[in-house]
């Protein structure tokens, strides 16, 4: 990695894994070493508000929750490792909207500031590692129940999109047996054109949210930068169309609703990696073996550690 600019952003795992079994002096300790070794190596971390999001929805159960204290513990982490002590707030990542509307209109919505100031001074009450943040249950729940309505609507459409490919497979190949024909639906989810197709819907999302008008030309042509720049916001999508066929996936089965539903939050954050230009460049610390493998598959595999090869990286001592 060297010196150059690099931002760091740790998927919420990680998070949990750093502070795992570790006293509060014990996770201050390692957190100082932390910003000392990121600052000489002229690294920065980031939050990604998704991060942010998960953990604080896991103290919904209060003290006595199974999940709590780490949680709570892995937020204050995140907290305090993002914290900009120059701008006094928590540095955050753009969503993938943000992201596609400042890197292909150079455009941002006028009150995104606004929003991201408004994220850190309520996520800022975590900073203390010594006093419980003053948050109500209700603040959890509202999380919660946000997270839970992104996710139903993430797996819906996938579905939707995944049986209206079948049915026009159908009635393409209405003689072939199912096995050829979930061949030929793999294959045409995993195509450059369905690719394409993808990055092509993501930015006509943007420029009609921002009220910018583009010839078919000019879409084209900025579908084929955004793939280049960014290869993982159609990639990931591909991936999880084809897991789906492949394995017969019930996405709507306890285990998706407690596993699967999660590969949107995944999406959103590898989407942050994707982006690896000249004068800076991204690592995720991640152990999602789906998340690794389909970074490495794109040609990022600089860009992924787990949490023990980041801190051998650091030259910190110890492991998570």
């Amino acid at each position: 990695m060297g010196k150059e600019k690099t931002t760091v952003i740790f998927d919420t795992n990680s998070y949990r894994q750093i502070v795992l079994n570790k006293n509060h002096k014990e996770i201050t300790e390692l957190l100082n070493s932390i910003k000392t070794a990121e600052k000489e190596n002229n690294i920065e971390p980031i939050s990604a508000l998704t991060v942010n999001l998960e953990l604080s929805s896991n103290l919904v159960e209060g003290k006595n929750g199974i999940n709590y204290e780490n949680c709570l513990n892995g937020l204050t982490f995140l907290t305090n490792h993002c914290f900009d002590k120059e701008k006094k707030m928590i540095r955050i990542a753009s969503m993938p909207f943000f992201k596609i509307s400042s890197m292909m209109f150079g455009a941002l919505p006028i009150d995104f500031e606004k929003q991201d100031k408004k994220f850190s001074k309520v996520f800022e009450k975590f900073k203390s590692f010594d006093k419980k943040p003053n948050m109500s249950k209700d603040f959890y729940e509202f999380v919660k129940t946000i997270l839970t309505k992104h996710e139903q609507g993430f797996a819906n459409t996938i579905l939707g999109l995944i049986e209206a490919a079948k049915y026009g497979m159908e009635q393409i190949h209405p003689k072939v047996d199912n096995k050829t024909r979930k061949r030929k639906l793999i294959q045409y989810f995993e195509s450059d054109s369905y690719a394409h197709n993808l990055s092509i819907k993501s930015l006509r999302l943007v420029a009609e949210e921002l009220e910018i008008q583009l010839d078919d030309q000019e879409l084209q042509n900025r579908a084929y930068f955004l793939r280049e720049k960014l290869p993982i916001s159609s990639a990931f999508f591909q991936w999880i169309f084809c897991e789906i066929i492949r394995k017969n996936i019930d996405m709507n089965s306890k285990k998706s609703r407690k596993k699967r539903w999660n590969w949107l939050w995944d999406y959103q954050i590898s989407f942050l990696v994707s982006q690896d230009t000249k004068e800076q460049k991204t690592i995720l610390v991640t152990s999602d073996g789906d998340m690794i493998k389909i970074l490495k598959e794109n040609g990022l595999e600089n860009n992924v550690l787990q949490v023990d090869q980041y801190l051998e990286f650091l030259k910190i001592n110890g492991s998570c």
